[in-house]
């Protein structure tokens, strides 16, 4: 793919998707993005035909509720834990 050609509109520079060892993406002509850089897969970005849209509405429809059935009152008791409870502490790693 480096040695097909695509260019921008504006700039006419070479345009590439530059994908890394874990598979995310880098967008630009910057030079970790050119086709002479190590260890990345190059993928040629082409034209869209259309601009995507970039913000949309949605209208949510109201929902009817339904009537409320007459429950009987229950006492309610205290919460027991069950003995299978486990507890995990967090272990927060910087760097």
């Amino acid at each position: 793919y480096a040695s097909a050609i695509h260019r921008t509109e504006r700039t006419g520079r070479e345009w590439y998707v530059a994908l890394n060892k874990r598979g995310k993406a880098k967008r630009g002509c910057s030079p970790r993005v050119k086709p002479q850089h190590v260890s990345t897969h190059f993928l040629p970005r082409f034209k869209q035909s259309e601009q995507p849209e970039l913000s949309f509405t949605v209208t949510v429809p109201e929902k009817k509720k339904p009537p409320n059935p007459i429950k009987p009152k229950v006492p309610l008791s205290a919460p027991r834990r069950s003995p299978n409870t486990v507890k995990y502490r967090l272990k927060f790693r910087f760097g």
